[in-house]
């Protein structure tokens, strides 16, 4: 009896990285980013940097395409129960794909199980589902009360994210060019967060080195925090999560929180020095 877990690639994890106590297959289903009529695959083997680099040079189009079906239905194959998780619906025809491969899946394999979840969010908050179905896993429960548990865990996890350029955001059409004026002028950056519907909204622009951090630390507290998990993800700027994870210790010394690089998708977003803030409340 195999498990998996898959992902698309709004997802920083590469790999469940610690041991399982049973057989958990971890799939990421990459997604594709284009720079002009150049398109690089979300995976393993993208270079992340040179990536970025092209990206700025390149004064054109840019944008990101989703899995096909045929992408997720070859990672659903992999196992006998699976978990899938997207991307949020409202950024990518990724949960789209995954459903359409949801169906061919039961089609073909009726006596499998799978359940397909729209983490109505991105990266971090991704990477906590992850972790929490990797404990519901290994716990022995039946797929029934996974999916229950699951369920019931997502409604409780957030995503913060703070930005120094909305670019790529606004050309892409995720956020409104007047409710991005200002962004990445005269040092400004914005705080915002994935709000219930998968919507990214934007709650703050602050001026001053740390002022956006400390700020989001008293919004993750507003929301609820009381010490729980934490995933930060960065996208080249190791220092500034480093100063987040340090002040969330100082008020909550007891738990451990996991930085990571964001993944190619989400660097493209979060454009450099992006900082994205996964919490469980």
């Amino acid at each position: 009896m195999k498990y998996g877990i898959v992902v698309d690639s709004g997802c920083d994890m590469r790999s469940l990285n610690f041991d399982t106590k049973k057989q958990i297959d971890f799939t990421r289903v990459a997604l594709k980013l284009d720079i002009g009529e150049k398109e690089f695959t979300d995976d393993l083997n993208l270079n992340i940097e040179e990536f970025m680099k092209e990206m700025y040079a390149y004064k054109g189009k840019t944008g990101s395409a989703a899995p096909s079906p045929e992408d997720y239905m070859r990672a659903y194959e992999k196992s006998d129960f699976v978990f899938a998780i997207t991307i949020t619906g409202t950024l990518s025809a990724s949960y789209t794909s995954a459903n359409t491969a949801k169906d061919m899946f039961l089609d073909q394999y009726p006596d499998r199980k799978i359940h397909l979840i729209d983490s109505k969010s991105t990266g971090p908050e991704m990477t906590l589902i992850v972790r929490k179905l990797t404990e519901l896993i290994n716990q022995g429960m039946s797929f029934k009360d996974i999916v229950t548990n699951i369920e019931k865990y997502r409604k409780n996890t957030h995503l913060l994210f703070i930005l120094k350029s909305l670019d790529n955001l606004v050309k892409n059409g995720r956020i409104s060019r007047l409710k991005a004026s200002m962004a990445g002028i005269l040092g400004i950056k914005v705080l915002g967060t994935a709000s219930e519907e998968g919507t990214l909204e934007l709650l703050d622009k602050c001026r001053g080195k740390l002022t956006v951090y400390d700020k989001a630390i008293e919004k993750m507290v507003s929301k609820n925090y009381k010490g729980g998990r934490v995933v930060i993800a960065h996208c080249f700027s190791a220092d500034v999560a480093e100063y987040i994870a340090i002040s969330i210790k100082k008020l909550f010394p007891k738990y451990d929180i996991e930085i990571m690089s964001t993944s190619g998708l989400c660097s493209y977003y979060a454009e450099q020095g992006g900082i994205l803030i996964g919490f469980e409340a």
